[in-house]
């Protein structure tokens, strides 16, 4: 069983982890919005399900030029994106309408897939090796706070750094992206409020250093928590333009967000103070997020993906 970490080293693991996820869906959605982003995470993670169940089939299509082929990609249901992101079946239709008209996934008699076509275009391909690059920064990150020192190493071959698992890495951690949307809507009420939450968590904190977490004592009251003076607020303007997201939609969330004590307005930009992070389902988010990294990591370590960083990094204090 993996150790509980220090409160302050949960608290920004929870920071790093939800920012790592917020970049992903953006990456991970055609340029299009954060709600398209994570509906097309949620088709392509059921797509290619019996791919991330086979190891050998994960090593066989890990590489960026290994692309799955159709044949193996297993349609999914709109009722079933849309029970699995707690989200109207009539948004989920209508959006995955919008993304067939655009060639991005293909509805079939079975359901919805997202074919091969896209998934190899230069658009995608930039995206996985930014994405890819994202999960590589996050994991040395995570071990410079001290929250994987106690990971099993791996014992696995290393992967060959001139064809990197990129599709192996995407896949892992678009698994984790769905683990961390769950709460969203459970605790929040509905995904779009639920990601503006994130994203104003994130455009309060992301200036901190990752030394900055709060104090490490078994205490998560407010107190606790890194002060509500030190958070950046930021403008429902702003938020819109990082989303994707309408601003008059971003400011209608936002109300019902301060209405509920969740968000609190300074001036022109709002926060969520740590009396909201203090609450009972935030915390559960904050100690599930370290296990659900964990998981990651861990997947990642047994496909001799973290071997082969840890060599990288030891390559380039060498050269120095």
């Amino acid at each position: 069983m993996a150790r509980v970490a220090p409160h302050n080293s949960l608290r920004v693991a929870a920071r790093l982890a939800n920012g790592f996820a917020l970049d992903l869906v953006k990456l991970g959605g055609f340029g299009r919005d954060v709600i398209d982003g994570l509906l097309m995470a949620a088709i392509s993670q059921a797509n290619v399900a019996q791919i991330t169940r086979s190891p050998e089939l994960q090593r066989a299509y890990a590489a960026l030029d290994e692309v799955p082929p159709d044949e193996l990609r297993r349609p999914v249901s709109i009722s079933a994106i849309a029970n699995s992101l707690r989200i109207p079946f009539e948004t989920a239709r209508r959006r995955v309408a919008a993304l067939g008209e655009l060639g991005i996934v293909r509805v079939e008699p079975k359901g919805v897939i997202i074919p091969q076509g896209p998934l190899n275009s230069p658009f995608y391909r930039m995206g996985a090796e930014a994405h890819y690059a994202l999960v590589r920064n996050l994991y040395f990150r995570l071990r410079g706070i001290g929250l994987l020192d106690d990971l099993p190493r791996p014992n696995s071959v290393a992967f060959d750094p001139e064809r990197p698992p990129i599709r192996l890495v995407v896949r892992l951690s678009s698994n984790f992206i769905l683990r961390m949307a769950e709460p969203l809507t459970l605790h929040i009420g509905d995904l779009v409020t639920g990601l503006i939450l994130m994203d104003m968590v994130h455009a309060n904190t992301e200036h901190l250093p990752d030394t900055e977490g709060g104090t490490a004592e078994d205490d998560w009251t407010a107190d606790g928590f890194v002060a509500d003076a030190a958070r950046r607020p930021v403008r429902p303007a702003t938020l819109s333009e990082r989303l994707g997201i309408p601003a008059e939609t971003v400011r209608r969330h936002l109300r019902r967000l301060e209405a509920t004590g969740q968000a609190e307005r300074i001036g022109d930009g709002y926060i969520v103070p740590a009396r909201a992070l203090a609450a009972a389902p935030m915390v559960q988010h904050l100690v599930d997020n370290e296990s659900h990294l964990h998981r990651l990591y861990a997947g990642l370590a047994d496909f001799g993906v973290l071997s082969e960083w840890e060599k990288e990094i030891l390559a380039l204090r060498g050269a120095a």
